[in-house]
C-alpha cells in the first residue's frame, strides 16, 4: 500500500515521503498514529513539491554547514582547570566547547553538533569532532592544561 508520512518515522521515512509499507501496518500503525495518510494524487502532487522544498533548504544548510567547517579548520581552544595529576576534577562538556567557540571566534553552532563519546575528564590533547550537517564534518583541537 502506498503512503504519504505526516511526520518522520525512525527508519521508514522522512516527513512527506511517498513509501510502499504492507497494508497492514499502514491500517494498524501508521494511520492510528496519524503518521502516514494514504496515497492520493493530490497528496502526492503536494509531496513532491514540498519534497523539492525541503531538498533546497537542506543544500542551503549543508553550504553553510561546510563555510563554517571552513572557519573551524585549525581551531584551537584551551581550557584551563583544576586538576589531580592527570584528572580534571571537574570535566569538559559540549556545552563548554560551544561557549568557547562563541566567545572565541564568534562561531555560533548548536549543542547536538559537538560529537563527545563523553566528557573530557584529563589533560592533554584532544580531538573533537563536531557535525554542522549530514556529511560535513570537522575536527578541532581542544587542550586542557592544569590552573589554579
Amino acid at each position: 500500500m502506498k503512503v504519504i508520512l505526516t511526520k518522520q518515522v525512525p527508519n521508514l521515512g522522512q516527513e512527506w515521503d511517498a513509501i510502499t509499507v504492507k497494508t497492514g501496518y499502514a491500517r494498524n500503525f501508521l494511520f492510528p498514529q496519524k503518521l502516514a495518510q494514504p496515497a492520493t494524487p493530490a497528496l502526492l502532487k503536494k509531496a513532491e513539491k514540498l519534497q523539492a522544498d525541503r531538498l533546497k533548504k537542506l543544500d542551503e544548510v549543508i553550504a553553510n554547514a561546510k563555510e563554517t567547517a571552513e572557519k573551524l579548520k585549525g581551531i584551537k581552544l584551551s581550557f584551563s582547570m583544576k586538576a589531580k595529576g592527570e584528572k580534571l576534577y571537574g570535566s569538559i562538556a559540549e556545552k563548554n566547547i560551544v561557549e568557547s567557540l562563541k566567545k572565541a571566534h564568534k562561531i555560533e553552532i548548536g549543542k547536538d553538533m559537538v560529537k563527545l563519546k563523553e566528557p573530557i575528564k584529563t589533560i592533554g590533547e584532544h580531538k573533537v569532532t563536531l557535525e554542522l550537517a549530514e556529511g560535513v564534518k570537522v575536527n578541532i583541537n581542544v587542550t586542557v592544561e592544569e590552573g589554579k
